[in-house]
């Protein structure tokens, strides 16, 4: 048994939410073949543990079919970052959002909040859970593109209930709003009502939390 062998086994194993392989994708640093034994080495860019265990798991699968008894696949990844804390007080207000993705632009007009809510239903179909938060306090049109413009949340004492729709929560302030409503609030407004959206909305425990934000580099990015 050689290396090239155990390569061209390793091209049947797909990157999970891809169609090429690990062999293409230049992943395998090392291959230790040792009689009936075989030690690889993976490398990959993601720290998600779903990733790992099914790498692992395929890579096994197709060495054994090649007629190797025992199988060490060992994958090397970046360490998960710690948590941050997410409010400028130095508070962790959203402790159940383990991630947060915030999607920003320099002017409005650019496909942000398109891309935010692409970026939300994709990860969704992966089987994340995942929240939208449009934080665009003046120009909201997250409901609209989530369907959900003529549906108000649920109250729950003095919490929220996000929306949801294509499996993805939503909170807005379209949502809470009437239908041709505008508002005209200072800063420190706009500031409060983001630090609500992430305190007070009763989000699920994420793994994900999309922000589409208001473009430029005022209130909303630098109270996030």
């Amino acid at each position: 048994m050689t290396n090239e062998n155990v390569l061209e086994a390793l091209k049947n194993v797909t990157y999970p939410g891809f169609t090429k392989d690990i062999v293409t994708f230049g992943f395998i640093k090392n291959v230790d073949i040792q009689g009936d034994k075989v030690v690889i080495v993976i490398d990959i860019t993601s720290s998600a543990t779903e990733v790992k265990d099914q790498l692992t798991a395929d890579s096994t699968l197709e060495l054994k079919k090649l007629g190797f008894t025992d199988v060490e696949v060992h994958i090397s990844a970046p360490q998960a970052p710690k948590q941050m804390s997410n409010s400028v007080s130095g508070k962790n207000i959203a402790p159940q959002v383990k991630n947060f993705v915030m999607v920003s632009s320099g002017k409005g007009g650019v496909g942000k909040s398109t891309t935010s809510v692409n970026i939300a239903i994709a990860m969704a179909m992966q089987g994340k859970k995942v929240g939208i938060l449009d934080a665009d306090i003046y120009g909201p049109n997250i409901p609209r593109m989530m369907g959900l413009e003529n549906v108000k949340p649920e109250i729950q004492g003095n919490k929220v209930m996000p929306l949801k729709a294509y499996g993805v929560e939503m909170m807005s302030m379209g949502s809470l709003m009437e239908d041709g409503q505008s508002l005209i609030w200072r800063g420190a407004m706009i500031m409060k009502a983001i630090e609500q959206f992430l305190r007070d909305i009763l989000w699920s425990e994420l793994d994900v939390l999309v922000i589409d934000m208001p473009p430029g580099t005022g209130d909303a990015q630098l109270t996030l």
